[in-house]
């Protein structure tokens, strides 16, 4: 049987062509929007629908003519644009929104807005941030919720802050230069001008259930560090803010540092000697645990340190030597009630064998003042507070003067006391209420004073145990009453402050991940009308041929 020859027509060819080119044109316009740009492939596709289209007029140009010219073009040709149009402006107004990163935020609580502390603090930006955070594949859901956060500050900042997502997987050498840890960590930093980052600005971005707080407080230290310094006074046998053994400091020294803050030692009785001043620049002065109590050439320099605004952490232990740092009927003890209604007592705290730590002589905070920023975070449900031989403290809010402010932290349950033989407990560790001598409840462990005057500050905590390398992870609320209490003696506390927000980040009740947001409004933005509209131009060339 001999086989039929295959005819190829010039009609054919014709109608292939206008297929093709009209597909390609179509598909060099979606690409076009959908890139925002031009690329290879869409140039690509531009050349071919026009090497189709004009291979269709020059094959059959009777046709052709007929196509551009005749009424059901003109009525077609409406219907095309008109489709044409109405892709192009969907696509262009999604890639706007999307890529302007705009947010409507429709919560009842306004969990997805700035805080007006945020904003103030975005408008003093001077300098490119770079907010970078490590992901691994596991932790891509946790990205995504990140970064609805994150592009909020970059919409803010009007760009000045960027946010960049590096795989530690993938990038093991720069996630070690990071110093990342573990998955999720997050860094902020200043950008160099061109673009790279500063590494010696790098901060690690500490995690709460409170992302806006956490970002927020980490560009603020951002934009204060080197320019707020703080002394720890190392004259007379004080904790050592570089030694890293367990009795040492150097986990809150370090922290500070992290934070932004410049750290330097002190040595009072010199300056006292030399009849000096401490430093101007001195935006606190820590005493952690004096050994001696201050002699009166010393007071003096600490007094004209307060009367220009200074700042003292004091943290004061229960002693047993012979002139112990703040003892009750002291030089220095005195002149604190005096001036600012605050001082120490002779008495170690001890409480019930029900309500303490390990032994009586642990102290667990059992009631906070929480209405000021020292206490506001240091609830005893969530951040217990942990002292170990506390001193009993005491705060005058009866005939203080006139011009302080003053009042009280932290107390002791109903059931401690104040053992005032410190002889006996210091050579026997041994301890039992008299109540003829011993001090009833409720006892006073941290106290504030504030001259509204001069506006100096003094916080005064009867142990220093709590900032210990060995105690001050032993209780959430040991690192929360240092942080805030460095906070509100160097003013940083006054440059943001938060109200309360009672809610916690969470995944959101309907989760999709950018990459499967694009593959939708791809499909039913491009796709589904591109795939109609060429159907729809198939059928009716086929009508118009016949």
């Amino acid at each position: 049987m001999q086989r039929q020859p295959i005819i190829i027509r010039r009609g054919h060819i014709a109608t292939l062509a206008s297929y093709v080119g009209v597909a390609a044109l179509i598909a060099a316009v979606i690409g076009l929007i959908w890139q925002g740009g031009v690329t290879p492939y869409i140039i690509a596709a531009f050349v071919l629908g026009l090497v189709g289209i004009v291979l269709w007029a020059v094959m059959t140009p009777t046709e052709f003519r007929a196509f551009i010219t005749g009424r059901g073009m003109r009525f077609g040709t409406v219907t095309v644009f008109s489709t044409l149009m109405l892709i192009g402006i969907v696509a262009l107004a999604f890639l706007f929104f999307q890529r302007g990163a705009l947010t409507l935020d429709l919560t009842q609580g306004q969990r997805f807005t700035l805080s007006a502390e945020t904003e103030g603090i975005l408008r003093r930006l001077y300098r490119p941030i770079r907010i970078t955070g490590f992901y691994t594949s596991d932790y891509l859901p946790t990205r995504e919720i990140d970064d609805q956060f994150f592009r909020l500050y970059e919409t803010a900042s009007d760009g000045l802050v960027t946010r960049l997502y590096i795989d530690p997987d993938e990038q093991p050498a720069l996630a070690s230069r990071y110093g990342v840890e573990e998955d999720g960590q997050v860094f902020v930093s200043y950008l160099n001008d061109d673009g790279s980052v500063d590494f010696n600005t790098l901060a690690r971005v500490p995690r709460t259930a409170n992302q806006e707080r956490d970002i927020t407080q980490a560009i603020l230290r951002l934009l204060i560090s080197g320019s707020i310094r703080v002394y720890f006074d190392t004259g007379s046998g004080e904790r050592d803010p570089l030694d890293s053994t367990q009795e040492g400091v150097s986990g809150i020294n370090a922290g500070m540092q992290e934070s932004g803050l410049v750290t330097l030692p002190l040595d009072l009785s010199d300056i006292a000697a030399a009849n000096g001043d401490i430093p101007r620049d001195a935006g606190a002065v820590l005493f952690v645990r004096p050994l001696t109590d201050l002699t009166d050439a010393e007071i003096a320099v600490v007094d004209r340190y307060l009367a220009r605004g200074g700042a003292l952490f004091i943290m004061t232990d229960v002693l047993y030597n012979e002139d112990p740092f703040l003892k009750q009927d002291g030089a220095f003890n005195a002149y604190l009630w005096a001036n600012y209604g605050i001082r120490a007592l002779d008495a170690a705290v001890v409480e019930s064998p029900d309500t303490s730590g390990e032994t009586p002589l642990d102290i667990i905070a059992a009631y906070v003042y929480t209405a000021t920023s020292l206490g506001e975070r240091l609830d005893p449900a969530d951040n217990p507070l942990l002292f170990s031989v506390a001193r009993a403290l005491q705060v005058d809010l009866e005939t203080a003067p006139a011009d302080i402010a003053n009042g009280q932290i932290t107390l002791s349950s109903e059931v401690s006391y104040g053992e005032t033989d410190l002889r006996t407990l210091g050579d026997t560790n041994t301890y039992s209420y008299d109540p003829a001598t011993d001090l009833p409840p409720q006892l006073t462990t941290v106290v504030w004073s504030w001259d509204q005057t001069t506006g100096a500050k003094i916080l005064m905590v009867g142990d220093s145990n709590f900032v210990s390398n060995g105690s001050v992870l032993a209780a959430s609320g040991n690192g929360v009453l240092f942080t805030d209490g460095i906070a509100w003696l160097t003013g940083m506390d006054e440059q943001i402050r938060f109200g309360v927000q009672g809610y916690s980040t969470g995944v959101p009740l309907i989760f999709i991940d950018s990459a499967t947001l694009d593959l939708i409004s791809f499909i039913t933005l491009i796709m589904m009308p591109g795939v109609v509209l060429v159907a729809g131009l198939a059928i009716w060339a086929r009508r118009v041929r016949r």
